[in-house]
């Protein structure tokens, strides 16, 4: 049987994790963009960790047979700095040209706040502009 990883946030995980779910039939996985676990403060900081879900990722996943794909945003958890998160925005389409990026997410909200729903309805915007898909927490 094979298998589909949805949601998988391989950054929080080791190359054993990769060995063990392609004995277990996992073929393919999708990374959303998520929060760290505490607000990034640069817009750098977020584009290393696009690079690292759309280039690195999908190199190691692939030492075990498994395609890796992924999805960049802002999540709403860090949308309350709305300078930095329309910061990472502008550079946010140079990433959907990449074949292991499927679109924008997640996103959505996470106190619903003024600025979460300004940076929700920029991702959106900014998917339909693009053409990209969109995944929604």
């Amino acid at each position: 049987m094979q298998i589909i990883q949805p949601h998988y946030h391989a950054i929080a995980r080791t190359a054993q994790d990769y060995e063990r779910m392609a004995m277990s039939g996992v073929v393919a996985v999708a990374e959303p963009a998520f929060w760290a676990g505490f607000d990034r403060l640069y817009p750098e900081t977020f584009l290393d960790y696009f690079h690292q879900i759309s280039e690195f990722e999908p190199t190691r996943a692939a030492e075990y047979g498994i395609k890796h794909y992924c999805w960049v945003a802002v999540n709403p958890k860090e949308a309350e700095n709305p300078e930095l998160s329309r910061e990472v925005l502008k550079h946010m389409p140079e990433f959907y040209k990449k074949p292991t990026v499927l679109g924008v997410g997640e996103i959505g909200f996470h106190k619903t706040t003024k600025n979460e729903e300004e940076i929700f309805e920029a991702q959106v915007e900014q998917a339909i502009k693009y053409d990209q898909l969109i995944l929604i927490h």
